[in-house]
């Protein structure tokens, strides 16, 4: 079983500032690169597990109109970001500086940094109640996952979608579940918004010029030849509070909600994360924000 660390407390977060986003081209950087380590084989088949997968649970920690990933070094050149995890990311963040600093996650050696555009209701900001990042496996061999390396970083859907139907994640709340903002939802309840991200990584790229194909999805269970190194598979879950289940007047601030999209620095703690990796993924276990499954030691 490995070690369980304390939480830490996040910082107060600050007023948002007006979304409004940049019609200016991102400048241009060189993409950073590494090795990946030799991919795992196995002639039988994994154990059975109905889980492979660890959370980081995090609060928000600020909002600003950056993205250090896609406007790096220009400040409030993006449409208005909600942050959570490291609670100084800002437009000059870099994975190097992220493993310097604090995190709202209950992990206290995941100093990673994650945000997403800014929902806001009828020109409101909506503040999301705790956000869970699920580390899981995308591939069927689930022994073969590898931790991302560090410099990593990836943006997961498409703010420029504005239609729902061709939206890669779900809404829901109550009964509902669909791909658009249900006309309301049951008072009470909170209404939730998911998305998975592709996981099979090229093992050379730490990122890419869109900052996405770096990383495709699994085929069939398998990562393809070009990309032949099986990464942690995110899946974000950002459930929102609305006073009375109402859900009219939302708008992200980069549109409609079709346009959820995330992005994520690595900023881990390399051994910790390599560790939750082979205990909770590799060993077929659902651990918690503290890496640990109750169920199986």
């Amino acid at each position: 079983m490995i070690s369980q660390p304390a939480p830490s407390s996040s910082a107060a977060p600050s007023q948002p500032a007006p979304p409004a986003p940049s019609s200016a081209a991102p400048p241009a950087s060189p993409v950073p690169t590494a090795t990946a380590s030799p991919v795992k084989t196995f002639t039988d088949k994994p154990p059975q597990a109905q889980y492979r997968e660890f959370h980081a649970n995090c609060t928000e920690t600020h909002r600003l109109s950056d993205d250090p990933i896609v406007f790096p070094g220009l400040a409030g050149a993006a449409h208005n970001h909600t942050f959570v995890g490291n609670p100084a990311s800002n437009a000059t963040s870099t994975p190097q500086t992220l493993l310097r600093g604090k995190t709202s996650c209950e992990d206290t050696l995941d100093a990673s940094s994650y945000w997403f555009p800014t929902l806001t209701q009828n020109g409101a900001v909506v503040k999301p109640e705790k956000v869970t990042i699920y580390y899981k496996s995308g591939v069927k061999d689930y022994r073969t996952v590898q931790p991302f390396p560090a410099g990593f970083r990836l943006i997961v859907g498409d703010m420029k979608l504005q239609d729902s139907a061709q939206f890669s994640g779900t809404w829901n709340c109550g009964d509902y579940l669909g791909k658009a903002i249900p006309p309301s939802c049951p008072a009470g309840s909170s209404l939730i918004v998911r998305m998975q991200a592709p996981s099979c990584w090229d093992g050379r790229s730490l990122d890419s010029a869109d900052h996405k194909s770096h990383v495709v999805w699994p085929v069939n269970g398998v990562c393809p030849a070009g990309n032949p190194v099986p990464l942690p598979m995110f899946e974000m879950k950002v459930p929102y509070k609305l006073p009375g289940g109402n859900t009219s007047g939302l708008a992200y601030s980069s549109g409609n909600g079709s346009s959820f999209h995330y992005d994520f620095m690595n900023g881990w703690d390399a051994p910790r994360q390599a560790a939750l990796v082979a205990h909770c993924i590799n060993g077929g276990r659902q651990c918690n924000g503290f890496g640990v499954d109750q169920h199986k030691p």
